[in-house]
């Protein structure tokens, strides 16, 4: 009897074992299946997002990097031979993709002026007769030795980041013609945080190789809202323009990372838009007053050490008179 007790016991406990292993091996089974389609749906989210971006990119004549070595170089070239590279340039925009772009289409919103004396861009809408006559926007910018002296020429393309000569970086760039862009301050890295605060405290002086720079505000509303097949006129005038010659914040002395930053920049991990100047300024007088207290401690060192001094020189005055005293009494004895 308690053999069958047993044998049934073992029986029970091995139909359990067996049941408990089925579950387990099910349960595995489900979670590897939903965590594989899961997985699956993520790759086929992200491709797709990738895949819109892309389309997003190409359908507004977009390039998200370009190496600036690539783009046409403007050095020594005459008026004719820009305007020839900028229909060739408008050309190949119009056939990627079979689009077409604003060059024939519309009249364009606004019409760019570059005035590389006064370092001041000048954007005009048109009126009710069609003429650019209404200012809309006035830049501070930089512009260079490679700067295009005269001519009118149609935007051809837009680059998000753009690869600069010297190993650095410009953002939010709209090309004019050939290698010259309207673009930002350049990055030392393809990020934002990684500024040449040098380079930015010179926009409103000539600067740059050629392109012009302006602060990446100013860049991305010319990346936003100017349109393909926009007219940029160069011209040198010493009158700003119509709405003035605007300034730029100086950052070379900013402290901590804000250098780092351009102060327009609407990035929102952008630290300009919490700092706080009051505290900083608080900050900046106890290191003026610390210098000042180590200048004071300084001075009291070197006012003991001359007093010091001062007391060496009448030990030695005294024994140099010693000395002489005892040489006098010497000198007597001897005449004695």
């Amino acid at each position: 009897m308690k053999e069958e007790q047993n044998n049934k016991g073992w029986k029970i406990a091995i139909a359990l074992a067996v049941f408990t292993i089925i579950i387990t091996i099910l349960f595995v089974c489900v979670i590897k299946n939903f965590t594989n389609v899961a997985y699956t749906n993520a790759r086929q989210n992200l491709q797709i997002n990738q895949n819109n971006k892309t389309e997003n990119l190409e359908q507004n004549n977009i390039e998200e990097l370009v190496n600036l070595e690539d783009l046409t170089s403007v050095s020594d070239k005459t008026e004719e031979e820009l305007k020839k590279i900028n229909e060739e340039e408008l050309k190949k925009e119009e056939n990627k993709n079979n689009k077409t772009t604003n060059t024939t289409k519309q009249k364009n919103k606004y019409y760019i002026k570059v005035n590389y004396k006064a370092q001041v861009v000048n954007v005009y809408t048109y009126d009710e007769n069609g003429k650019y006559t209404i200012p809309v926007k006035a830049f501070v910018c930089s512009t260079g030795t490679e700067t295009p002296t005269s001519g009118i020429y149609k935007i051809p393309a837009k680059i998000i980041w753009c690869y600069m000569f010297g190993d650095v970086y410009a953002h939010y760039c709209t090309q004019i013609v050939g290698n010259i862009l309207f673009h930002s301050v350049p990055y030392l890295e393809k990020r934002n945080d990684t500024l040449e605060y040098w380079a930015y405290d010179k926009l409103g002086t000539k600067a740059s190789m050629g392109c012009i720079r302006l602060t990446t505000k100013d860049a991305k509303w010319i990346f936003d809202n100017v349109s393909y097949g926009t007219q940029v006129e160069f011209y040198a005038s010493s009158n700003p323009g119509p709405l003035g010659k605007p300034s730029a914040q100086k950052i070379s002395n900013a402290p901590g990372e804000l250098k780092n930053w351009d102060p327009t920049d609407p990035d929102s991990r952008n630290p300009w838009h919490t700092y706080k100047p009051g505290e900083n300024d608080i900050t900046n007088n106890e290191v003026v007053n610390n210098e000042q207290e180590n200048d004071t401690t300084n001075n009291e060192v070197v006012n003991n050490e001359q007093e010091n001094n001062t007391t060496d020189n009448e030990a030695v005055n005294n024994e140099q008179k010693n000395i002489t005293n005892n040489e006098i009494a010497d000198n007597e004895k001897t005449c004695n």
